[in-house]
């Protein structure tokens, strides 16, 4: 039995360091380039390593300005000792993601533990949410909401863990850094410290519940207020909170009704075309798409399809975890009443997919990141129960081959995932939010740069490419910071690029361009290389991208 117990104890830590290295290799390849956030993130971070300040020259900022989106500026804080270390480059802006990415599997393990007693069922959940679709994807790019996912997954399992009033002062230290990690957090962490305190579940059901005095209780909630203020009061929280205006649910949508059923009498007196009962329709529609086995594992919408967050082939979840999933939350409902730990599940769940609910694109995985630890314990009580009923059915030997059969699965399964992730998925996240040609094209540029040429005029379809040019060259920042008066305002969206030195952002206009000299051309348009040839003293380096078509072309005329 103890031999066997070490095995499960062995095998255990061999898939802690397995889904380690699935995070951590190769981050500087694969993904094969940067998207702008990442660019912007690690840019930003160099840029506060350097002079103290953001690329807009504000000090110590508590947000980052960067596309007029104000970025929590915890990543490119912590992101300062990689980058000093390994220099500007895509595995040091990556490497924040991929550590917490693998740290959460350690806590995971802790949590699963309150759960599960049986460490053969521990085994498999560990199998499956080290190398789950979400779990690895989300730590191989500079995501803040990675870093957010974290710090809410180890302040929850703090919140089942302390007993003593001293320990819930600490319980909202992890909260905190949440929060100012990721915007979805700040109301995340406060809704869900609020059912802790006042388990509304366990009124309704009238389940037995912890005499704990409910002013000890509230001291997280009033110092995550407390640790909150920097927010409310910072000189950018106007900005912010446009930002806010601008994704959420109610500016984008109002009055919610199918113009088709607005009548030009009072629609307030009207059911049918009544503003408050669509709105309840699209919150509660919301809500419950974190819910859905399918959005889960198999819908890709939109505005997901080609973006960062996007995971080819996937969903969030693999087969098997939907499927136990599903097992697992008939058993949640039935224990709902037995122990506040599986309350708190449900309690997480809801937290979680508040801030994403609120806006108004369906099913946004970045903004709900933080709900995927509590789906995965739910999948796990799934587990359990599905060993539970082979066990109870079936021999012993059957059940053996039954256990052996779906680890089988599990594995052949998990070798897809990451081959997916870390090979084939280059083939489909190239494009509008991944571009390719900057990462080889930048390099040779800079170089190109050295011969004197007087201007580089860059014609490029990106709104913010000009991060990209910023980054690869770890541009001095001290440099960029003189041109904050000459950027696109605060609130303004759309172009963001700006000209700085030799920098010159602009449509390519050849007739016109032709007569320049001592000038470099980055452009992505369709050109005639016979036409631009014909020019004394031109050439042409085509840049391709991933999967081998050309994604820019510089031109140099002498």
């Amino acid at each position: 039995m103890r031999k066997k117990t070490k095995l499960i104890e062995f095998l255990i830590l061999l898939v802690i360091a397995g889904g380690f290295w699935v995070r951590l290799i190769g981050l500087n390849i694969s993904p094969y380039s940067i998207n702008f956030d990442e660019a912007a993130l690690g840019y930003n971070a160099y840029s506060l390593m350097k002079t103290g300040k953001d690329e807009y020259g504000r000090k110590l900022p508590i947000s980052l300005r960067s596309f007029n989106d104000y970025k929590p500026a915890l990543y490119s804080y912590l992101s300062i000792l990689p980058i000093k270390i390994w220099g500007l480059n895509q595995f040091s802006t990556r490497f924040i993601s991929a550590l917490v990415g693998s740290l959460e599997i350690i806590i995971f393990y802790l949590l699963a533990k309150l759960f599960i007693k049986d460490k053969k069922i521990i085994l498999l959940s560990l199998i499956i949410f080290s190398f789950s679709p979400w779990g690895i994807h989300f730590s191989r790019v500079a995501f803040e909401s990675n870093l957010s996912a974290f710090f809410f997954l180890t302040g929850s399992l703090l919140l089942l863990t302390t007993k003593t009033p001293r320990g819930f002062v600490f319980v909202v230290l992890p909260f905190v850094l949440s929060l100012y990690s990721y915007h979805s957090a700040r109301l995340a962490a406060p809704v869900l410290l609020l059912c802790w305190i006042l388990d509304p579940l366990g009124w309704l059901l009238k389940a037995k519940r912890k005499k704990v005095p409910i002013f000890q209780k509230t001291i997280p909630f009033l110092l995550l207020v407390l640790f909150s203020l920097p927010l409310v009061l910072s000189k950018d929280k106007t900005l912010i909170l446009t930002r806010l205006r601008q994704t959420n649910l109610y500016y984008r949508l109002y009055p919610f009704v199918p113009r088709e059923l607005i009548t030009k009498s009072n629609p307030w007196l009207n059911l049918q075309a009544h503003p408050a009962y669509y709105l309840g329709g699209i919150l509660t529609g919301h809500i419950a798409s974190y819910f859905s086995p399918k959005n889960l594992s198999l819908s890709l919408y939109h505005w997901v399809r080609n973006s960062p967050q996007a995971i080819p082939e996937f969903s969030m979840l693999g087969w098997e975890e939907t499927v136990f999933f599903v097992i697992g939350l008939v058993v949640l409902l039935k224990k709902l009443s037995k122990s506040y730990k599986y309350r708190h599940l449900v309690y997480w769940i809801i937290a979680g997919s508040l801030p994403a609910a609120l806006t108004w694109t369906w099913f946004h995985p970045l903004r709900s990141l933080n709900i995927f630890p509590a789906i995965m314990i739910i999948s796990l009580l799934g587990i359990q129960k599905t060993f539970k009923s082979l066990t109870k059915h079936l021999s012993p030997k059957l059940t053996r081959l039954s256990y052996l059969s779906i680890v089988f699965l599990l594995l052949v399964s998990r070798v897809f995932i990451i081959n997916n992730e870390l090979v084939y998925s280059s083939w489909e996240t190239h494009g509008q939010y991944q571009p390719g040609g900057f990462k080889d094209g930048v390099p040779i540029l800079s170089k190109l740069l050295q011969e004197n040429y007087q201007r580089v005029i860059v014609d490029t379809p990106h709104a913010q490419s000009y991060i990209f040019f910023l980054f690869y060259q770890a541009f001095p920042p001290e440099i960029i910071q003189k041109y904050a008066n000459q950027r696109p305002k605060p609130g303004i969206e759309g172009n963001l690029n700006f000209n700085f030195e030799k920098y010159i952002f602009r449509k390519f206009d050849w007739p016109k361009d032709k007569n320049l000299r001592q000038t470099i051309f980055w452009t992505s348009s369709l050109i005639k290389p016979e036409e631009i040839l014909r020019e004394k003293n031109t050439a042409i380096i085509k840049i391709k991208n991933v999967i081998g078509n050309t994604a820019v072309n510089i031109i140099t005329k002498k």
